[in-house]
């Protein structure tokens, strides 16, 4: 008899990248990242749910729609395998409309690889009267874009790093990669 030991792991990493105003590259961060339990639960979820992960099923609290949207904080709590949601989001402040989490730019699948890239803009997140600048510390994957409204949706994976200084006229790009293996 053959003894099968399969084990399923979820590995993370977080590719981050600042650019200036001019396009170039003024930092570059490669950081490991934490797949959470309400992530490890919609994974489940989407083994009985429908049969394309482009087909978006109803937004529940068992997080069973698509991942669709990232967001950044400011949060230096070390990442934690029960937290669901970003401990100090980046939210509506500053002089500048007030803006919601960020809609994943792709997602794409291939052998056993997800990669989600989402790309924050110039005044994204907003001034503030003291600062053109915000340092970023922590950032997550979500189903939703809703920020306000609890168990509207689903936290994948959540990272903390050392500051990230944006200036008001930087963009910073996340790429987000998680193996299946």
């Amino acid at each position: 008899m053959q003894n099968t030991n399969d084990l399923f792991k979820l590995r993370g990493s977080v590719d981050i990248k600042v650019l200036g105003p001019d396009g170039q590259l003024k930092e570059n961060r490669f950081i490991p990242n934490l797949v959470v339990q309400t992530g490890k639960n919609y994974i489940a979820t989407r083994m009985i749910g429908t049969a394309t992960a482009t087909t978006a099923v109803s937004t529940t609290a068992s997080g069973t729609s698509c991942m669709t949207h990232m967001a950044i904080g400011t949060s230096t709590t070390t990442a934690g395998v029960t937290d669901s949601s970003l401990l100090t989001e980046v939210l509506v402040a500053g002089d500048i409309a007030a803006y919601s989490r960020v809609s994943l730019a792709s997602s794409t699948q291939s052998t056993g690889v997800v990669t989600y890239v989402a790309v924050f803009g110039t005044n994204n997140p907003q001034r503030t009267n003291t600062s053109n600048t915000t340092a970023i510390t922590e950032a997550g994957i979500f189903t939703t874009s809703t920020v306000t409204v609890p168990n509207t949706g689903c936290m994948l994976c959540r990272t903390t790093f050392n500051a990230v200084n944006k200036g008001n006229d930087d963009t910073l790009q996340i790429t987000w990669t998680i193996t299946v293996s």
